[in-house]
């Protein structure tokens, strides 16, 4: 059996939904800036392509917004697309999209975590992207993410790629999702 992930001191403890999340993020960042161990995540393993892609989004990701509001946290991060990511086409690859799908609309959910109830994040039981333009490779993006739903084994969550700006303004969308969890905790302590 593979030990769980190893998650920031105190982050469990905290009320505060924007600490969790910026507390989660800080860490997956750094568990992934180590270039000779890509992608690696907790002991669990990833294709070779995905723990490049996993490696150079954490590396390039930045946390732009963010709110912890009830019913729906959110949080917008930004990344530009590095030819790592290329699908041979000068054009960020499908695969690489859904990764970074995957791992940005699973931060906003941290703002819900609490011990017993999606600490660990759960896994991914559907992931559904609809790609609507090409995403050239040196874009910068915006994945705007939101919890639509959290239950207590399952929870909703959409997100919106776009091109960045500068100017306050919202950018053309490149691609959305529907990412789908299950949790995963193991059952919580009765009091």
């Amino acid at each position: 059996m593979v030990d769980g992930p190893k998650y920031p001191a105190g982050t469990l403890q905290t009320e505060d939904g924007v600490q969790k999340l910026k507390e989660y993020f800080k860490w997956f960042v750094e568990t992934h800036k180590d270039s000779q161990n890509p992608g690696h995540i907790a002991g669990h393993a990833l294709t070779l392509k995905s723990k490049v892609w996993s490696t150079s989004i954490f590396q390039n990701l930045s946390l732009v917004s963010h709110s912890a509001s009830p019913p729906h946290p959110r949080a917008t991060f930004r990344l530009t697309v590095q030819p790592i990511h290329d699908n041979g086409t000068g054009n960020l690859h499908g695969g690489c999209t859904a990764t970074i799908f995957d791992i940005c609309t699973t931060f906003p959910q941290y703002m819900t975590s609490r011990p017993g109830f999606w600490q660990h994040g759960g896994v991914s039981r559907t992931l559904n992207v609809t790609y609507l333009r090409p995403v050239p490779i040196g874009t910068t993006v915006d994945v705007e993410c939101e919890v639509v739903h959290v239950g207590r084994r399952l929870s909703s969550l959409r997100g919106v790629m776009r091109t960045a700006t500068t100017d306050g303004t919202k950018g053309p969308i490149l691609a959305v999702c529907d990412h789908g969890k299950v949790n995963t905790d193991p059952p919580a302590q009765k009091l």
